[in-house]
């Protein structure tokens, strides 16, 4: 499985069984989608999927950060030049 095939299924992989919103499912199917579009950035891609894939809503509730949150996911994003 490449990469973008990784984030096509653990994006929806997240979304129905975990917590991942339904907003921001889009923006990462769009990479996920278009691989031409980006290529040469699979290391960012590589990425998007960790942070999707260790999403955790209250990722920032505590002293110490655990997991990524839904800001993290916007920066890779915004990386990736990537927009509603």
């Amino acid at each position: 499985m490449d990469i973008f095939a990784k984030l096509a299924a653990s994006t929806l992989k997240e979304n129905s069984e975990g917590e991942l919103p339904d907003f921001i499912v889009p923006l990462l199917m769009k990479v996920a989608e278009n691989p031409a579009d980006f290529a040469g950035r699979e290391a960012l891609v590589e990425e998007l999927v960790m942070r999707v894939e260790e999403y955790e809503t209250w990722s920032e509730m505590c002293c110490e950060k655990q997991g990524f949150s839904l800001e993290d996911i916007h920066r890779t994003l915004d990386r990736l030049k990537v927009r509603y």
